[in-house]
């Protein structure tokens, strides 16, 4: 049995095609957290595999120091459950970590009796598996929890301080005093809270740079992976013909402009506008897509069109713009309809049900 560091993209389908399925709504954080880990060098999402197949996944919270981990989530993948792979893996992260952190909702006199069990059921799991019960619980986004661990530390207190250790090196003081109660002391009551509240962070510095044809050759390369094409199908079917397509917008007569979208200087999507009619007659339609996913809910597309729609619209005196999306891309939508955009047509293309949206860009103006 083997563990694999997965990737973002990795990650983002384990989370998208398995998580989502395994784990309760109000039990799963944020992708967009996982993938701030990670890009912090903190988080460890890790495939099982055995003889090349994938049997399993855990996801490990590293804390500043790295000394040991916070367990957040193992999974057996659906087919491969009660061969008793939940009990080898947690001997192979034990290995691979050292000590572990791990965390499991408390049983409450309010919980219906099989909601109760199960988690009787868990906390025994763990305990069979090398684990033992901490003398203090937490409370996590108003939810109890025992606190296990297993390692050779004997003292809880400096458990504790590991354990503590993880959230405060990612969240601010303010939000540790209102969500994070670690330890939950005697009597206290847990404040109440929705699931998980992601801090709000300052997003990244996002400004347009001028497009190339390096630069349109590398979008495409970012763009070109299953998950991305499924909202965003592109024409081009290789780098250089995406290269070639640029330099072809780049004649004279040529309907379309674009820009590089740039978050703290670096090349993390594109912006463009196409069917342009100079004499601002309606059908011009915009595209954004921010392909760095670690920036995916930062608000830098939003950032993007704030700044080119204006620069297309005094460029080409253009009235109008529109954007179509797939009924399905909630993320694309959020995105036009914060940004003015208005719903003008529901379809179905290829059978794929699609939205036309719009924007008055002369009342935006206004």
């Amino acid at each position: 049995m083997e563990l694999k560091l997965l990737n973002k993209e990795g990650l983002t389908d384990l989370y998208q095609n398995e998580m989502v399925i395994d784990f309760p709504k109000a039990e799963l954080k944020p992708l967009s957290a996982m993938l701030r880990l990670m890009d912090m060098g903190r988080y460890d999402p890790l495939l099982i595999t055995e003889g090349g197949q994938p049997l399993g996944y855990a996801l490990l919270w590293l804390p500043e120091g790295r000394e040991g981990a916070l367990l957040e989530y193992l999974g057996v993948l659906r087919g491969k459950r009660n061969g008793g792979l939940g009990a080898r893996i947690l001997a192979l992260l034990g290995s691979r970590y050292g000590q572990i952190f791990g965390e499991a909702e408390a049983p409450e006199p309010a919980a219906p009796g099989p909601e109760n069990d199960l988690r009787r059921r868990r906390i025994a799991f763990y305990e069979r598996n090398g684990f033992r019960v901490l003398d203090y619980q937490c409370a996590l986004f108003g939810v109890r929890f025992h606190c296990l661990y297993r390692g050779p530390e004997t003292d809880d207190r400096k458990v504790e301080a590991l354990h503590r250790g993880v959230y405060a090196g990612y969240f601010s003081l303010a939000h540790m005093e209102r969500y994070i109660q670690l330890p939950l002391k005697p009597g206290e009551a847990v404040k109440p809270a929705r699931s998980w509240v992601e801090e709000v962070f300052p997003g990244p510095a996002v400004t347009l740079g001028e497009r190339t044809a390096e630069s349109a050759a590398r979008f495409f390369e970012q763009m070109n992976t299953p998950a991305i094409r499924a909202t965003l199908p592109m024409k081009a079917k290789t780098a250089e013909e995406a290269a070639e397509d640029f330099c072809a917008s780049q004649l004279p007569g040529a309907s379309s402009f674009g820009r590089t979208i740039l978050a703290d200087g670096r090349h993390v999507g594109d912006v463009w506008c196409y069917g342009i009619d100079p004499d601002g007659t309606p059908g011009a339609m915009v595209s954004c897509c921010v392909f760095e996913r670690a920036l995916w809910g930062q608000g830098a597309a939003s950032a993007a069109l704030a700044r080119f729609l204006p620069e297309i619209a005094g460029k080409y005196g253009l009235k109008t713009v529109g954007a179509f999306t797939f009924a399905d891309n909630l993320p694309s939508i959020r995105v036009l309809e914060k940004n003015g955009f208005r719903l003008a047509e529901e379809f179905v293309e290829d059978g794929v049900p699609s939205r036309y949206y719009q924007l008055d860009l002369e009342q935006e103006k206004a």
